[in-house]
C-alpha cells in the first residue's frame, strides 16, 4: 500500500456490508497539481450542485437571499468541529444539524396537520425501503450498486421515494433528508446491538454540504419540480386540445 494510505472500515445496514475505502494522504505531488483538468471538472460539478441546491431551497418558500445564506452556513458548518451526540455517534453541523433545522422549519410552517406529518411518514417509509434494498442488494465491490456509487445511490433512492410518497416539494425534501439520517442512526444502533465497536466515529452528514443527506433532499425537490412541470404542461396541452 502506498505511503500515507490507510484503510477505513465502516459498518453498514446490510448483514455482511462493510464499505472499504482506501484513502491516500500525503501524496506528493497532490492529485490536483498533477491534473488541473480534474480540479476544473470537480469545481464545475460542485458549482452546479450548489446552484441546484439554491434553486431547490428557493422552491421551499425561501427567498433567494435566505437560500444563499443557508448554503453558506452549511458550507461553513461542514468545516466546523463535529458535535458528539452519544457514544461514537457524532453530527456534522453543515451536513446534519442545519438540514435538520430546515426540516423542522418546513414542518412548522406547514398549513395543515396532514402536511406536517406527511414528510415524517415519507421519511420512515423511504428509510425502510432503502434498508430492504441494502439487505437484498449489498453494496459490495463489483456489484451494480457499488458501480453506481455507494454514497449517492441511497440518496437518489431516498429522493425518488420521497417525492412519490410526498407529492410536494416540502414533504419530498423532509422525507429525503430524514430518510438518510434515520438510516445512519439505525446503522449506529445495529452496530451497538451486534457488538461492533468501530474505532472511527459514525458522523451524521459527515461530508457536510456535499453529504448524501442533503443530496437526497435536493434530488427529491428537483424531482418534484421537473415532474410537476411536465404534468402541468401535459394537462395544459390536453385542455387546449379539448378546447
Amino acid at each position: 500500500m502506498p505511503r500515507g494510505a490507510f484503510l477505513h472500515i465502516t459498518g453498514g445496514l446490510g448483514e455482511n456490508k462493510l464499505a472499504l475505502t482506501t484513502c491516500l494522504r500525503e501524496v506528493n505531488p497532490p492529485l490536483f497539481g498533477q491534473s488541473p483538468a480534474i480540479l476544473l471538472v470537480t469545481t464545475l460539478i460542485a458549482l452546479i450542485y450548489l446552484f441546484i441546491m439554491h434553486r431547490a431551497l428557493n422552491r421551499l418558500q425561501m427567498g433567494k437571499i435566505d437560500a444563499l445564506f443557508l448554503i453558506g452556513a452549511m458550507f461553513v458548518g461542514g468545516r466546523l468541529p463535529i458535535l458528539p451526540l452519544a457514544g461514537n455517534l457524532h453530527a456534522n453541523i453543515g451536513g446534519a444539524i442545519i438540514p435538520l433545522g430546515i426540516c423542522a422549519y418546513l414542518v412548522w410552517i406547514a398549513e395543515s396537520r396532514v402536511e406536517k406529518f406527511r414528510g415524517l411518514v415519507t421519511a420512515l417509509i423511504a428509510a425502510g425501503v432503502i434498508w430492504l434494498i441494502d439487505r437484498t442488494f449489498p453494496l459490495s465491490p463489483g456489484s451494480w450498486g457499488y458501480l453506481l456509487d455507494p454514497l449517492y445511490l441511497p440518496a437518489a433512492v431516498a429522493g425518488g421515494i420521497a417525492y412519490l410518497l410526498g407529492r410536494s416539494r416540502r414533504s419530498a425534501f423532509i422525507g429525503g433528508v430524514l430518510a438518510i439520517l434515520v438510516l445512519d442512526i439505525a446503522a449506529w444502533g445495529e452496530n451497538i446491538f451486534r457488538g461492533i465497536h468501530a474505532n472511527n466515529p459514525i458522523i451524521l452528514g459527515g461530508a457536510g454540504i456535499f453529504d448524501a443527506t442533503l443530496v437526497a433532499g435536493v434530488i427529491a425537490v428537483m424531482l418534484a419540480e421537473v415532474i410537476g412541470e411536465v404534468r402541468e404542461r401535459l394537462e395544459r396541452g390536453s385542455e387546449e386540445d379539448k378546447g
